[in-house]
């Protein structure tokens, strides 16, 4: 557990950073973010020093709790998603190095949430990384063929997003689809393959682009080539929602095995 350690250390010290940077210059973070509001700024640098603490805290007891792991992971991927929600809506963080910035900083907190729940995992599983990293890849390769088909052509319509490059509709379309990437790997990398609850990843970035979506289609109508690239995206993302739920409340019942688990215990 010492590279958890290391991690969680880590993590301590980026948040105590930049807790004491907002918590001690407040206005000068919200000049440099955009039109931030200064209170806000000042209470999350609260939050963050705090949460260095308690990092510290964990970090350094003889034994580490794995519901702090989990719930210290959440709290990283909550500042990623928050922070794209940000960027994707324009609020707060308006200047060009502001959203460079704000970028990088949720990319890098991301990871440290990301290599926490994979060094739980692992170590929960009891096995070296090259397997646990093969233990992945096999249940990703036992996806039934119909299932890669569904997903080679939703990353496709994501990414023709691309082709609408600077309107709204492409902002909000990519930084939705990039947000969706770290949380469902956090479940992979957590639990060690795929399982029903990866759906939440979708499902937390992906409706409310669904509900700005529809929104955008009601004002435009469907009369130039970016409301029609819409209609797709929007139909096709509405039934991807539609089997996440299905794969949550599936797990919620109890179904909660990992995909391709017999031909991993086969192969171990």
């Amino acid at each position: 557990m010492a590279s958890l350690r290391l991690v969680l250390r880590a993590n301590a010290l980026s948040c105590l950073v930049f807790g004491a940077l907002f918590a001690v210059a407040p206005a000068a973070v919200a000049r440099f973010l955009g039109d931030a509001p200064e209170t806000a700024v000042f209470l999350v640098g609260i939050l963050l020093i705090g949460n260095a603490a308690h990092l510290l805290f964990a970090a350094m007891r003889p034994l580490l709790t794995r519901a702090e792991v989990i719930w210290f992971s959440l709290g990283d991927l909550l500042w990623w998603s928050g922070s794209l929600a940000l960027l994707a809506a324009q609020v707060w963080v308006t200047t060009d190095r502001g959203i460079v910035v704000t970028w990088l900083v949720a990319v890098a907190v991301a990871g440290l949430g990301l290599a926490q729940l994979w060094l739980l995992g692992r170590a929960s599983a009891g096995v070296h990384p090259k397997a646990y990293w093969r233990r992945i890849g096999a249940s990703w390769l036992a996806m039934p063929p119909w299932v890669k088909v569904w997903l080679f052509w939703l990353n496709g319509v994501f990414l023709a997003a691309l082709f609408f490059i600077p309107s709204d509709l492409s902002r909000i379309v990519l930084v939705a689809y990039v947000a969706s990437g770290p949380l469902v790997l956090a479940f992979a990398f957590f639990e060690g393959g795929l399982s029903r609850l990866m759906g939440l990843g979708h499902l937390i970035p992906w409706v409310p682009m669904v509900v700005w979506l529809l929104l955008w289609l009601w004002q435009t109508g469907l009369t130039s080539p970016d409301a029609v690239f819409g209609v797709v995206l929007t139909m096709t993302t509405i039934i991807c929602i539609g089997f996440d739920i299905y794969d949550v409340r599936r797990w919620l019942r109890g179904d909660r095995a990992i995909l391709g688990s017999e031909q991993i215990l086969v192969r171990a």
